[in-house]
């Protein structure tokens, strides 16, 4: 097998496992569904804004093409320090590592946030 054959064979073989892997649809978050119509899900992200968008992507999900009609939703920090504590640190240590030329350590984990949402789709 010459070098063609087998370049063209690994590309074959890279793009089929890409539009396969694109063509999953599991979602971000669980979804579970509740009496009367109700459905509920949790985003966890390392920030509050991708938490909620990751909880808003498995509703829009359910849903389909009905628009999505959340009931109450909350949002729980779990990080290490208290949040405004650990936003402090990570601006000081950021300076700091600009003038000391080093990186900033990350004090962030991808499961800080966790953004609950009871919806329905309507």
């Amino acid at each position: 097998m010459n070098i063609f054959n087998k370049t063209a064979a690994l590309t074959a073989t890279l793009a089929a496992a890409m539009a396969l892997s694109a063509c999953q649809t599991t979602p971000s978050s669980p979804v579970i569904q509740r009496a009367d119509s109700l459905y509920e899900t949790t985003g966890i992200a390392k920030t509050k804004v991708q938490a909620q968008k990751n909880a808003l992507d498995s509703a829009k999900t359910t849903c389909r093409s009905k628009q999505v009609i959340i009931v109450e939703d909350t949002v729980k920090y779990n990080g290490i320090l208290n949040e405004n504590t650990g936003r402090m640190i990570g601006q000081a240590s950021a300076v700091l590592g600009t003038i000391l030329g080093t990186g900033s350590p990350n004090l962030s984990r991808d499961d800080d946030y966790e953004y609950l949402i009871s919806f329905r789709c309507q």
